[in-house]
């Protein structure tokens, strides 16, 4: 069971505070509008479908209007229904609302309380902090601080649900519905489009091996992981594995099997040369499509180029600078692809999950040790002045960040190279496979990387 608690007791409560009529009112309306209205609001969108030039020229219809009465009337019915549950006789909604009104004060009060128990706080802290003699805190200073830190109370939720009985709440609610259900009917078509188009044959594809290869061999990547957990030392010196060669003839069969598998779906039996020369022919097309495109890109930046330079001054030397940016195409994404299937890249790809995997365990067991080391304080806080002795302080547990490697000239995907972390140490990492030297790929590390790397030579 679900509920929904806003004021929370200060810190001289002597317990927390129960649910109350308000709480479970505020539960029941949110659920009402959100679920069970919804059907009914389904057939309320035909009705609001309006452009916004006849509602600027027409105005709301008799029509939404007698929507929004219906709406009225089946909320009234939900609330006398909540009623019900919570004991009160039929007719007898006076009691209801008393009732209802009366645990929406008690928890004004209980925030109110909280927030002043929070000032005390703030005030005793800038006592200690600025001296006894130090000047209260500013009325304007007060307000802020409770404007900010003033919890929410059932009385704004009772706000918000009074506000959407209005007419004006209930009509702009049901147009932004008829936006959303407009919008999604138009990415479910693009999507058609896309999947069942001229086209339609190399999305699916592309849609087809990412799923196989990021999603579907999730499991065979995990079991073969540790036959890459491979010292970088013990790899220059002996070289690749049997076993690696032997878990990559079995990547190779389950994707060749894949294939063959989606080759029979899209009506080329087991000819996958028939599939791929429909592909190459797709790709080249859009090849030129993209072209193309480019192409007007190029020629709309030449025109703006030339505006620019009428409305330059005589005495601006400068030239403008505009940025452009090549559209991908499918071939970009096929050589991503094919590329792999090659060992190497297959290799550093493995190497790589390897060490995230062991960076990531290294990480984690970092905030395992501080959390056991840290012991809760018994019974209630206190400050009291204490010294220090820093040098047995324990720092804090790493935050789990990212840094980015640049890879250097002689290295290449697959190559072994090590990178120096903020405490001077140096992890070794794999080149993943489709970068060469200038491209750049991220690590896993704790926040703080301070300095680049020292690549070994391309193994």
């Amino acid at each position: 069971k679900s509920s929904m608690m806003f004021a929370l007791a200060g810190p001289d409560d002597e317990e927390e505070p129960q649910e109350t009529l308000a709480h479970r009112f505020c539960a029941f309306a949110m659920k009402t509008l959100n679920e069970d209205m919804d059907p009914l609001f389904q057939r309320f969108l035909p009705m609001f479908d309006q452009d916004h030039r006849e509602l600027v020229q027409q105005g709301e219809t008799h029509e939404q209007y007698a929507a929004y009465r219906e709406y009225v009337g089946n909320l009234e019915e939900h609330v006398s229904d909540f009623a019900l549950q919570e004991g009160f006789s039929p007719g007898d909604g006076g009691s209801f609302l008393l009732e209802l009104q009366k645990a929406i004060e008690d928890d004004k009060a209980r925030a109110e309380k909280q927030v002043q128990a929070f000032l005390m706080h703030m005030e005793q802290q800038r006592r200690m902090k600025l001296g006894p003699e130090a000047p209260p805190m500013e009325e304007g200073e007060k307000e802020l601080m409770k404007s900010l830190f003033r919890p929410q109370t059932v009385e704004d939720m009772m706000q918000m649900l009074l506000h959407m009985t209005e007419y004006t709440a209930f009509s702009s609610l049901m147009r932004a519905k008829v936006k959303q259900q407009k919008f999604m009917r138009e990415l479910e078509r693009r999507k058609k489009e896309l999947l069942e188009g001229e086209m339609g044959l190399a999305h699916r594809f592309i849609r087809f091996a990412m799923k196989l290869l990021n999603d579907d061999l999730h499991e065979f990547y995990t079991k073969c992981m540790h036959i890459f957990d491979q010292e970088v030392e013990n790899l220059q010196q002996q070289g690749h594995t049997h076993a690696q060669y032997a878990a990559f003839q079995e990547y190779s069969s389950i994707i060749e099997r894949r294939l063959l598998e989606f080759c029979q779906e899209e009506g080329f039996g087991q000819d996958a040369q028939a599939l791929f020369n429909e592909l190459s022919r797709l790709i080249e097309k859009d090849q030129e499509e993209v072209a193309a495109q480019l192409r007007r890109v190029l020629a709309d930046v030449e025109a703006k180029k030339e505006q620019l330079r009428t409305r330059a001054t005589e005495g601006d030397s400068e030239k403008p600078l505009v940025l452009i940016c090549k559209p991908s195409g499918l071939s970009d994404l096929m050589n991503s692809l094919i590329q792999q299937l090659e060992y190497q890249n297959f290799s550093a790809s493995m190497r790589f999950r390897v060490e995230q995997d062991r960076m990531m365990k290294t990480i984690l067991g970092s905030f395992d040790v501080a959390q056991d080391a840290a012991e809760p304080p018994p019974g209630d806080l206190q400050v009291v002045d204490v010294e220090i002795d820093e040098t047995r302080i324990p720092s804090g547990p790493p935050e789990i960040g990212a840094m980015s490697v640049t890879v250097p000239e002689g290295c290449e995907a697959g190559s072994q190279m090590n990178v120096s972390v903020a405490d001077g140490q140096q992890i070794s990492v794999t080149v993943p496979g489709g970068l060469s030297p200038g491209m750049s790929f991220e690590v896993p590390c704790a926040r703080g990387y301070a300095g680049g790397y020292a690549p070994k030579a391309p193994s």
